[in-house]
């Protein structure tokens, strides 16, 4: 990883975490919507959403779980085991039992496993990205390895609280990029 990459992901991550209370509930309120909304034009049926680490402030998935449920799509979320580094996916729904793993991170401890064959979308977590779909995570690939696994033609829609970069000059090999970022601001169609 380039010392320009890590310099990017921890000054995001600490700025982020400083975001006044109200304004993380307004962006986070605006990109539901926007999200929400750009979903809905896809008419996607099945979509994998992360699920948020609060004390991280990243954006709250919980509104927009709900929005997808009512409105009759499939939502999928993940159990991570951080030893094997391998994700296990569930089907949502209102049986699922949480508690959160040792990161904060909202993890389903009982349900039925999704069927990763029918996914039309992937919502992705990410600190930063680029117009060109280059993404800045946490950092252990997680999301790259389930993109590897899952059909081509799937839907990558990063969200983030903060504006877009105009371009990272350090993206690597193994990356895979984004269709689309969607923020509180604007949605973008990624460039690659």
């Amino acid at each position: 990883m380039s010392d320009a990459k890590a310099k990017v992901r921890k000054g995001v991550l600490f700025n982020r975490r400083l975001l006044d209370s109200e304004v993380f509930e307004s962006r986070n309120a605006a990109l539901t919507n926007r999200l929400f909304d750009f979903l809905e034009q896809q008419s996607v049926t099945s979509v994998h959403v992360f699920l948020p680490i609060a004390k991280n402030n990243e954006p709250n998935t919980w509104p927009v779980i709900e929005l997808l449920v009512e409105a009759g799509v499939t939502v999928v979320v993940s159990a991570t085991d951080f030893e094997r580094k391998i994700m296990t996916h569930y089907t949502y729904n209102e049986s699922l039992i949480f508690e959160n793993d040792r990161f904060g991170i909202p993890t389903p401890v009982n349900g039925e496993q999704a069927d990763m064959s029918t996914i039309d979308a992937v919502i992705i977590p990410l600190l930063a990205a680029d117009k060109k779909g280059n993404r800045i995570g946490y950092g252990k690939g997680y999301y790259d390895r389930l993109l590897t696994e899952m059909q081509s033609n799937l839907l990558k829609v990063g969200v983030n609280l903060g504006p877009t970069f105009d371009h990272f000059t350090f993206a690597e090999p193994h990356d895979i990029s984004l269709d689309y970022l969607v923020t509180p601001f604007e949605v973008v169609e990624c460039d690659r």
